[in-house]
C-alpha cells in the first residue's frame, strides 16, 4: 500500500485498504530507529484504525 505513495501527489484510501496499512505500518514501527519515527507511525495508525472502523470515511495523503 505505501508503495502507492507519491510525495508530489494525492493518494486515497478506503476503509477497505486500512487493513494492509496498518500491517506494512506495523512492520514499519518495528523498523524505526527513533521514538520520533514511532511516534509518526503510531499517529498514523491511530488515524487509520478510525477510517477502518467507518466505511464512510477515507485516508487522504496530499502530496507537496
Amino acid at each position: 500500500m505505501l508503495e502507492r505513495v507519491d510525495p508530489y501527489g494525492d493518494l486515497i484510501l478506503t476503509s477497505e485498504e486500512i487493513p494492509q496499512l496498518l500491517a506494512e505500518l506495523d512492520y514499519l514501527t518495528g523498523l524505526a530507529e527513533t521514538a520520533g519515527e514511532r511516534d509518526v507511525l503510531a499517529n498514523m495508525a491511530r488515524l487509520a484504525a478510525v477510517c477502518r472502523e467507518d466505511a464512510a470515511l477515507e485516508l487522504h495523503l496530499v502530496g507537496d
